[in-house]
């Protein structure tokens, strides 16, 4: 990604001026490389990167009421918890990453303190963990690419899921809580 060089050069320096562990949040939309660059910032920066997969909501507590807030399907309340404050004051990370497919937990994961950590994937910029993020990240594409893509990665079936279900939720998501504004840099990948 040609975008790497510029995001290692900028953490890089913020984690020198940071009397704190510096978290980064990967947000865009779907098919933009969100992935793809916290998995390069993670092993470029010896960094652990939390997917916000992860952190879907369990189908118990999924009320009407929260799932028509944008990103309300998000369990943003236990990444906070259980990632964001916890690596914030400089403490060990213990989570257990909630599979939405199987309605079940994973085995609890363990991380030592760290100087920096990636949070990747839509809806972790919530405004309720804004205060956590040293460096915010917005990726963005253009509807080409992005259908392009998830045609190749997720076949015809699902492009229609996300064409008809998951991409409208982000855009909604994206224009109510203001993400590309509140974005400390954004980069359009469609090129790549």
């Amino acid at each position: 990604m040609y975008i790497l060089e510029d995001i290692l050069d900028t953490l890089s320096a913020r984690m020198q001026d940071a009397p704190v562990p510096l978290i980064t949040a990967v947000d865009g939309r779907c098919a933009a490389g969100k992935t793809t660059l916290a998995a390069r910032l993670g092993q470029a920066l010896g960094a652990p990167v939390f997917h916000m997969d992860d952190f879907y909501l369990p189908f118990a507590r999924r009320t009407p009421q929260r799932l028509a807030q944008p990103g309300g399907h998000m369990d943003g309340e236990r990444l906070e918890a259980e990632v964001l404050r916890p690596a914030a004051e400089g403490k060990e990370v213990i989570y257990r990453p909630y599979d939405a497919h199987t309605d079940n937990w994973s085995a609890e994961k363990i991380i030592a303190p760290q100087k920096i950590y990636i949070v990747e994937g839509t809806y972790c910029l919530l405004p309720a963990l804004d205060g956590y993020y040293g460096y915010k990240i917005f990726l963005t594409l253009d509807e080409h690419a992005q259908r392009t893509r998830l045609l190749a990665r997720e076949g015809e079936e699902k492009l229609q899921m996300f064409l008809s279900r998951w991409i409208p939720a982000e855009e909604k998501y994206f224009s109510a809580c203001s993400v590309r504004q509140r974005a400390d840099a954004a980069f359009d990948t469609s090129d790549n």
